[in-house]
């Protein structure tokens, strides 16, 4: 099974275009990051949100998926959700009882995205970038701004350091 961590911004949601919607658990995307959901998502994976805060980026939630709601195929589904994720070609939807909103996000730095293989983000990575001029943060951003899809074993590094964080 695939899982995707994703990146998303605080501040649109905090000029008004909440998505994703952790009081709803749901989630929309298009065009080429709504495609990577439709090929790589189905019930039971698992996607990880992830958002620049205060110049450190953190994960702050996860999904486990409970549905993929696709544009032309579930339109009254989507059409009936009170969020605004029911603008996008693909939404999905967490399980209630399996999916988490961190009260206490989860650093996301050079330590622990060069422990997701997945992403090739390992010291010489890092040092390249470095002596570019990028930051730290700048370096983690390039790799994280699309979504990316993850391993059963990185899906599970990730749960086990989301433990009792709320």
């Amino acid at each position: 099974m695939e899982h995707i961590l994703i990146t998303y911004s605080i501040e649109c949601a905090e000029k008004g275009h909440v998505d994703p919607d952790f009081t709803q658990l749901v989630y929309g995307n298009s065009g080429k990051n709504g495609d990577i959901i439709k090929r790589h998502i189905v019930p039971g994976s698992y996607i990880f949100f992830n958002a620049n805060i205060e110049q450190k980026r953190f994960i702050t939630a996860y999904f486990e998926i409970e549905k993929v709601l696709v544009k032309g195929q579930q339109d009254s589904e989507i059409n009936a959700l009170k969020c605004d994720a029911r603008s996008d070609e693909v939404v999905v939807i967490g399980d209630r009882n399996r999916s988490k909103v961190l009260t206490a996000p989860l650093l996301f730095d050079r330590k622990l995205i060069g422990k997701l293989t997945t992403y090739k983000a390992d010291d010489t990575y890092f040092d390249g970038k470095l002596a570019s001029g990028c930051s730290e943060l700048e370096a983690i951003k390039d790799k994280t701004l699309n979504p990316k899809v993850i391993s059963e074993q990185e899906k599970e590094l990730l749960i086990s350091l989301c433990r009792n964080r709320g």
